[in-house]
């Protein structure tokens, strides 16, 4: 998650500039008062949009004040905080363990392990204080880790049946194309039933759980846009670790599939399509432009550093603008969905031949 919901700040004006980092100095804040100095290393931009969202539907009342830290020892810093910024420093302890120890499994690191040392008593200190969304998290990350095992060994028929239901496979529809010079030339192995996006479909259930939670009124279609955010979140990093994985053999279903970056665009521009149209449908006034540079701008930034271009939804900085590029993306997911079944009629054609 860590890195790609993040604003677009050239895009925004200079009042919402100050008004995102006030945010994200209150997470920085709340993460200090509630786990200590050492846990400021696990802030991050992604949750300082959850609370933007939080906020924008609830309005609760904030905290603001100004004030030194390591980080700006000469100059005082504004701050915004409220009950949500609170809970987001609990996901981020929560999430950054977990995040630790996913990278000591996959790679052995020691950096990693001893990053995932340093936080378990933070860790031990979340779990109590939000112990649903830990037990959650570590549910969820259990199960995307035995997905990836599967995937990596190249999804046996037995491991195969044993994976969840979900969304209709993505290789059909997105992997045809030349691939990058880093995929491998095929996916040996590779078992019909495998689901690549079954494990980006376990980390958008998640994160639908996470942003469900005390929504009252909101907490169905907050599911739904953290289920949304959460499949394109996993798929994008997987992207952006393509050549990385490829070389290194790591598990990436891109990768497996041997997926070209036009193909990756697509595919993500339809997964953050939905989410989009799942934003534009909540009642948000307060601060809904900055939160429309992280949903039409920001989250491409990455890709974009990666692979160069502009994945950006043109007009996102107006209401009808961004509703627009809503309609579009959605309508580009019933394309793709249409184009998924008739691969998929051919390929069952062409087993019975």
């Amino acid at each position: 998650m860590f890195g790609i919901v993040t604003a677009h700040l050239s895009k925004v004006s200079e009042e919402e500039k100050a008004r995102y980092h006030a945010v994200y100095c209150g997470l920085c804040r709340a993460l200090k008062e509630r786990y200590g100095q050492a846990s400021r290393a696990v802030l991050t931009y992604d949750l300082t949009f959850y609370i933007l969202l939080a906020n924008s539907l609830h309005e609760p009342p904030e905290e603001r004040g100004e004030e030194h830290c390591v980080t700006h020892p000469v100059r005082k810093m504004p701050y915004a905080r409220s009950t949500w910024t609170d809970y987001a420093a609990d996901l981020a302890v929560a999430l950054a363990y977990h995040k630790c120890l996913d990278d000591v499994r996959d790679e052995g690191a020691p950096r990693a392990r001893a990053a995932a040392a340093l936080l378990s008593g933070a860790y031990a200190k979340a779990r109590a204080r939000i112990p649903a969304q830990c037990a959650a998290i570590e549910r969820s990350m259990a199960e995307i880790a035995r997905i990836e095992a599967a995937g990596a060994a190249g999804s046996s028929p037995d491991a195969a049946a044993a994976m969840p239901d979900s969304a209709p496979s993505l290789a059909p529809a997105f992997a045809s194309g030349p691939a990058p010079d880093s995929a491998p030339d095929s996916a040996p192995g590779l078992a019909p039933a495998f689901a690549p996006d079954a494990a980006a479909a376990a980390f958008g259930a998640l994160l639908g759980e996470l942003f469900a939670h005390g929504q009252g009124t909101w907490a169905d279609p907050m599911r739904t846009l953290g289920d949304e955010l959460g499949r394109f979140i996993y798929l994008m990093d997987a992207a952006v670790d393509y050549a990385d994985d490829a070389r290194t053999g790591s598990y990436n279903p891109l990768v497996l599939l041997g997926m070209p970056p036009e193909n990756m665009k697509t595919l993500l521009s339809v997964l953050i399509g939905n989410a989009a149209a799942t934003f534009e449908k909540l009642p948000l006034v307060q601060d809904i432009h900055l939160m429309r540079s992280v949903m039409y701008a920001g989250v491409w930034q990455k890709f974009n550093e990666t692979y160069g271009g502009e994945g950006t939804s043109e007009g996102a900085d107006t209401t009808e603008g961004a509703s627009a590029a809503a309609a579009a993306s959605t309508a580009a997911s019933a394309a793709a969905s249409a184009g998924m079944r008739a691969h998929e009629d051919a390929a069952e054609k062409e087993h019975h031949d």
